[in-house]
């Protein structure tokens, strides 16, 4: 992720200072979507990354749990 520094003059457009925020560490061609978005104040970035991980950890999905609890 990429900061730049802007100026206009009018017509001109020039890019400046330019420097990096943070590593994103994303995966490769696999991505779809927008791998981020930004707080409503713009003060923050919230990114899924990668952890590097080759085979994913698995989910755990418990149905009518409630049922159980009421015994």
């Amino acid at each position: 992720m990429m900061s730049a520094a802007v100026a206009t003059d009018g017509a001109q457009f020039d890019v400046r200072a330019v420097r990096r925020l943070f590593d994103t560490r994303l995966p490769g061609t696999r991505w779809t979507g927008s791998p981020y978005d930004v707080s409503p104040d713009g003060q923050r970035f919230l990114v899924n990354v990668w952890d590097g991980q080759e085979t994913p950890t698995p989910i755990t999905l418990v149905v009518n749990w409630t049922a159980g609890i009421r015994k």
